[in-house]
């Protein structure tokens, strides 16, 4: 729950800082809008700051209606809170005001806060919105909103929506913050950027805070000098007194969200609409206003879609469309469009049909560039401009019309891009891009012996695939324009890999038939004495083709199928990237299978000195099991015994006091090695004393 500070004081207002009512969106189409709301406030002010935690309203379209978009305001006393809640949704304020009054020696802040929810209420749908979570942080501001009655809080929603049985309307909607009141009397408003082609079912609406019923001292609202009224909810001495046209409520407490009709107050033609507050004490500020009036104008835009080619002669094609997007009637014929280098003119032209509402007009203009032009400048498009800067159609906005596009001349022209050196297995296909299926092509080539172009006989595409080594030029024509440009392409061969050995190494127990391999073992052999290559090792063919998936670990790679295995080094140049790719066979060896474990060795100590003499070639048979063709070698160290060093000399008479670990060495014909081992045990022969 929010907390808000419970105060009262009497307000004398001396001083008033604001931000300005302006337009901020229009909508233009056969749209109207209608409002739902409500306020935090309990009752009408002086109310003791007395707030409810949240409040509601309902929003419904009537059959035929279709939602478009919604706009959320709120607003209170204080510094303001901007992050609120709606249906338990989450909205952070996209915009917000700002109000001051200085009184007593006293700054008041008042504020508030934008927020576009038309997503949020697409989902939603139609139903009851309930508004919670504005903290206005009363409680922890020095000066006394409450006893004043300036303690205020509520919110309230926009919604536009379509209905094909309404006229082209434009809807305009203006906000800010400012006010009126005791020693601010008059506050005049002024509408603008307005296009009113008839004055049929003109409205024009109000979101404000602070207004009080109770006072209505010299209070007027006026438009266009009438003054307004719709009694009894709305009396002309008093506009602002918490109500709601929508509702018909009048408990809107310190909130109005009402509407006037304004048909016999506008007239066609108008673009302007002045609103003049006035009051002699009741502090009424102005949130939004939003007017609906019918409108018959277009609205023209336009963008550059393409540059083409520029010939040699310096003309360059210009594509470009124009729209009606944002309009509610059809854009005339022959709208005119000038075409700007930086701000030179260099080209005219104009619309060739009537551009229907929410329709565009796509077209093509060939500029000259005159000479002497930068090769870089902004060129611009702008319609309805006859060549001088002059409008001479009516438009809804009439600041939208330009298209700005940076354009550097080195780049416009034929471009076949950088010269290649693609590898010799490569296809090469050169491409105009020119996009233009009204030019006719020509290829050449350069003929070193008599050292000028030859034109490739039917080769008149725009695309040639290229075999050889050379210099290619492209002419193309169209009409007057003419293009060309020229590409060396050089193929490059590919590096020769060698034929690397079979690379071999020994399995461990239990001969799973899975090892590791260092495959860099034979990078110098697939080089091959090549410099500026590198080596990477695929699991298939298809990727050391792609390039994709090198094997990550080539130093301590385990085969994954067992025994035998092909894996693919990939040999490429380090300069142009051309590569070629050879197999490189695995196969794991098969390591000595011993007996395991070995029995310890027992000799008695007959004449019980402490040492025997061990045979340790006795334990071979125990050892290989009835296996053939290993060597055996016995050792006094695992380390030696794996690596073969230190063997054991006098194996056969090998003298031991016992509680000593033999390890012996198991070797096959292809090098591997399994290393066991077994223990000396020195038996004590029991001593008997033999009388004598």
């Amino acid at each position: 729950m929010k907390k808000f500070l419970h105060c009262f004081f009497f307000l004398l207002p001396t001083l008033i800082w604001s931000q300005q009512v302006e337009l901020f969106e229009q909508f233009n189409g056969r749209y109207d809008y209608t409002a739902l709301g409500n306020t935090m406030n309990t009752g009408e002010n002086p109310n003791g700051c007395n707030f409810v935690d949240s409040s509601s309203a309902e929003f419904q379209l009537q059959p035929g209606q279709t939602f478009v978009s919604a706009h959320l305001y709120w607003a209170g006393s204080g510094l303001g809170d901007f992050n609120v809640t709606l249906n338990g949704n989450l909205v952070a304020a996209q915009r917000t005001f700002s109000h001051n009054l200085l009184n007593n020696g006293g700054n008041f802040d008042f504020f508030a806060a934008y927020a576009n929810i038309t997503n949020l209420v697409n989902n939603i749908g139609e139903g009851t919105y309930t508004f919670s979570d504005l903290d206005l942080g009363l409680d922890n501001q020095p000066l006394d909103y409450c006893s004043g009655g300036l303690d205020f809080a509520g919110w309230a929603i926009i919604i536009i929506y379509e209905d094909p049985t309404l006229n082209l309307n434009q809807i305009s909607l203006f906000d800010g913050l400012d006010s009126v009141s005791a020693n601010n009397n008059n506050l005049q408003i002024i509408l603008d950027n307005l296009s009113i082609a008839s004055n049929d079912l003109a409205k024009i609406g109000f979101l404000a805070w602070e207004g009080d019923a109770a006072i209505a001292i010299n209070e007027t609202l006026q438009i266009n000098g009438t003054t307004m009224s719709d009694p009894p909810l709305n009396p002309a001495n008093n506009a602002f007194n918490g109500t709601n046209s929508f509702t018909g409520s009048n408990q809107m407490y310190n909130m109005d969200l009402d509407f006037y009709p304004v048909e016999n107050v506008v007239a066609p033609g108008d673009t302007t609409i002045t609103i003049d507050l006035t009051s002699g004490q009741d502090f009424v500020m102005i949130n939004n206003v939003i007017t609906i009036v019918n409108s018959e104008l277009p609205d023209a835009t336009i963008v550059i879609d393409n540059l083409g080619v520029l010939c040699a002669n310096n003309t360059i094609d210009v594509e470009y469309t124009v729209s009606n997007f944002n309009s509610t009637a059809p854009l005339e014929i022959n709208t005119p469009i000038a075409f700007y280098r930086d701000n030179i003119l260099i080209g005219q032209s104009q619309t060739l049909t009537e551009i229907a509402i929410g329709a565009s007009e796509s077209n093509t203009i060939t500029l000259n560039i005159p000479a002497g032009t930068p090769p870089v400048f902004t060129l611009r498009a702008v319609v309805d401009d006859d060549g001088t800067g002059m409008s001479t159609v009516d438009e809804i906005v009439e600041d939208n019309n330009e298209f700005d596009l940076p354009v550097d001349l080195n780049l416009q022209g034929l471009n076949l891009g950088p010269d290649l050196n693609p590898c010799v297995v490569d296809t090469v296909i050169l491409d105009a891009a020119l996009n233009d299926p009204d030019f006719t092509y020509q290829w050449s080539v350069y003929n070193n012996i008599t050292m000028q172009f030859e034109a490739i006989p039917n080769e008149t595409n725009a695309t040639y695939e290229v075999t050889a080594t050379g210099r290619y030029l492209l002419e193309a024509f169209k009409g007057i324009c003419f293009v060309s440009d020229e590409i060396e392409v050089t193929f490059q061969p590919l590096p020769v890999p060698g034929t690397p050995d079979l690379l071999i190494a020994c399995d461990t127990i239990p001969n799973d038939g899975f090892t590791e391999f260092d495959l860099t073992i034979r990078d110098a052999q697939i080089q091959n004495g090549q410099p500026n290559t590198t080596v990477t090792y695929f699991r298939t063919e298809a990727t050391a083709q792609s390039g994709n998936f090198p094997i990550t670990n080539p130093t301590t790679f385990e085969n994954t199928e067992p025994d035998i295995q092909t894996i693919y080094a990939r040999l490429e140049e380090t300069t142009y990237g051309c590569f070629d790719i050879v197999e490189l066979d695995l196969r794991v060896d098969m390591a000595p299978m011993i007996t395991d474990p070995i029995d310890s060795y027992l000799v008695c100590d007959t004449d019980q000195d402490g040492v025997e003499v061990y045979d340790l070639r006795s334990k071979d048979a125990e050892i290989l099991n009835t296996q053939v063709g290993l060597d055996l070698t016995y050792h006094t160290s695992e380390a030696d015994a794996t690596s073969g060093n230190a063997p054991i000399m006098n194996d056969t008479a090998y003298p031991s006091g016992g509680g000593v670990l033999i390890w012996v060495r198991a070797i096959n014909s292809a090098g591997c090695v399994t290393v066991g081992s077994f223990s000396l045990v020195l038996g004590q022969v029991p001593f008997t004393d033999i009388p004598v």
